[in-house]
């Protein structure tokens, strides 16, 4: 019971990785852009 635990929590932790990779990434992306522009503005 022990191992199936943790297996789990691994699995858990794989999984909210995942996710915090896959929506900060986008982001991140977006901010990037959204600073470009406004320094293009900003001339």
């Amino acid at each position: 019971m022990l191992h199936m635990t943790h297996n789990y929590m691994l699995g858990l932790a794989a999984l909210v990785i995942s996710f915090f990779v896959l929506f900060y990434i986008p982001l991140g992306y977006i901010w990037v852009k959204a600073r470009e522009q406004k320094r293009n503005q900003n001339k």
